[in-house]
């Protein structure tokens, strides 16, 4: 199984990729209190919701342009103007919940609008970056230990968040002032992180060797390019409809999950240490799936991965006690942290350097589609009930002060499931619908996933030295070979062309 700690070579990589994602993290201290203050502190419950949509939005908008600027220009500095406007956004967020009134919706969805144009920016160029440094470094085999490792760091460093403001929470005396102060932290962890990606060189195949920039498609033919890959693999066209589909739980699950803990009783500080527990099992999720991959392949893991939350998810019909529903909040972050990584390592496998940041910001437009989607219906679920959520919604210190909390009676849906609870069983059962597109893309898939690494540099010059050669030999690596003739079949797309 994939260790947490790399190796020294591994470390000089992308050590400072995972340096910056941790300490990023660990500063993000306003994470797991993100929805719950909104929803306490927004004039009207239903609102809470509308910051959501915008960032959605706005990711919606700016993705594909952010994608193809960075395959044009520079992935480095997409993420780094990226991360700075993020801190920018969460400093303002404060300020804005201050305003009252429609003027108050208008200020906080305008530092999420912001905060989403931000993400826009990081989402599509932060893989491709690391990816090609990789490749340029003939390193190719480290790029599933880097899925793994990133999103284990992160998720350690998530882990320290909570408990740092789990710390600030028991320690302090509670007041707006200090709740505020945790979205200034957030932003001061974003700009550490940004120091330490303006130490890191970035590396492009085909500029590396020379030195110098091949010409430079235009804007929409960069963009032609992206659909074009998409157009020409079936592969790769139906994995990213799954990864489109399955975006459509993660819009709001977690934010459902916050509701149903709150109104059933549990004090806000308490989402501190459930975070470090989901954290610390988090962060052991992605080595465990890497080494699943290993043994069993991708589209093994990618499907059970999203059978089993299902029918994990399926008990609270039977039963929805509080104790139940944190069980499953940590479980299904289990199976979700074991999901993402392995769907992401695949998707770079199918990509080609020129058009990666594209595709895959083609690919973020299309979720963000389907999170605006489910972030529309839970604001719709819960306008209908807006008069009796407004009734039972604690306020905002008192929460976060400690004592016992009553049970909310919360509205119940025609199938027996209060509110957050309806819509954590519907949002993770519409995974399913990823299912088929999973396995279609296994059907066209020129190529089997391999368990086997590239070779490196070094290894091939060892098989040389070994001796069992005679000079002069051609050695050649089986799967490098198969990525360039898949990339090459992607180019034809008619009859008049062979290959």
């Amino acid at each position: 199984m994939v260790t947490l700690w790399p190796d020294f070579e591994e470390r000089r990589l992308l050590g400072r990729f995972y340096l910056s994602s941790t300490l990023s993290e660990t500063f993000n201290v306003i994470w797991p209190f993100q929805f719950v203050y909104l929803f306490m502190v927004m004039e009207r419950p239903e609102w809470a919701v509308v910051p959501l949509i915008v960032e959605s939005g706005a990711m919606l908008l700016m993705q594909i342009p952010t994608g193809i600027w960075a395959d044009r220009h520079s992935r480095r500095h997409a993420v780094i103007i990226g991360n700075l406007i993020n801190a920018t956004a969460l400093a303002l967020v404060p300020f804005a919940a201050q305003q009252s009134g429609q003027i108050q919706l208008l200020a906080v969805i305008s530092c999420f609008g912001l905060w989403g144009f931000g993400q826009a920016l990081v989402a599509g160029a932060a893989d491709a970056w690391v990816v090609d440094n990789l490749i340029i470094a003939e390193r190719r085999e480290l790029v599933g230990d880097y899925f793994s490792r990133i999103n284990s760091f992160a998720s350690l460093g998530a882990a320290g968040a909570g408990a740092v403001a789990l710390l600030l929470l028991i320690t302090l005396d509670i007041s707006r002032t200090i709740l505020d102060s945790l979205w200034y932290v957030a932003a001061f962890g974003l700009l550490i992180g940004v120091l330490i990606q303006l130490t890191i060189n970035e590396q492009r195949p085909g500029t590396a060797v020379s030195g110098e920039v091949s010409a430079t498609p235009s804007w929409l033919g960069t963009l032609a390019l992206g659909l074009r890959a998409l157009r020409c693999s079936k592969t790769l066209l139906f994995f990213a409809l799954s990864l489109v589909v399955a975006s459509f739980p993660e819009s709001v699950t977690d934010d459902a999950f916050d509701m149903s803990l709150i109104t059933k009783g549990m004090d806000a500080r308490g989402l501190a240490p459930l975070g470090i527990v989901d954290n610390i099992v988090a962060m052991a999720a992605p080595l465990i799936g890497m080494a699943l991959v290993r043994r069993f392949g991708v589209t093994h893991i990618l499907v059970w991965f999203l059978v089993l939350p299902a029918l994990a998810v399926s008990v609270l019909f039977i039963t929805s006690s509080l104790w139940l529903v944190i069980f499953l909040y940590v479980l299904l972050d289990f199976f979700d942290a074991v999901w993402d990584p392995v769907a992401d390592l695949h998707l770079q496998t199918l990509l080609s350097s020129d058009t990666r940041a594209t595709v895959a910001s083609i690919v973020d437009h299309a979720g963000g589609l389907m999170e605006l989607l489910g972030i529309a219906m839970f604001a719709w679920m819960l306008g209908e009930h807006s008069e009796q959520l407004s009734e039972i919604v604690p306020d905002l210190v008192s929460a976060f002060s400690g004592g016992d909390q009553p049970v909310a009676v919360m509205p119940v849906t025609p199938f027996g499931l209060a509110i957050p609870d309806l819509v954590i069983v519907v949002f993770i059962l519409s995974a399913l619908f990823a299912l088929p597109f999973i396995l279609f893309s296994t059907r066209y898939a020129a190529r089997r996933v391999s368990a086997e690494q590239a070779l490196t540099q070094q290894a091939r010059n060892g098989i040389l030295k070994t001796g069992t050669l005679k000079t002069p030999a051609f050695v050649t690596d089986i799967a490098v070979l198969k990525e360039d003739v898949q990339a090459s079949k992607t180019l034809v797309c008619d009859d008049n062309t062979k290959l």
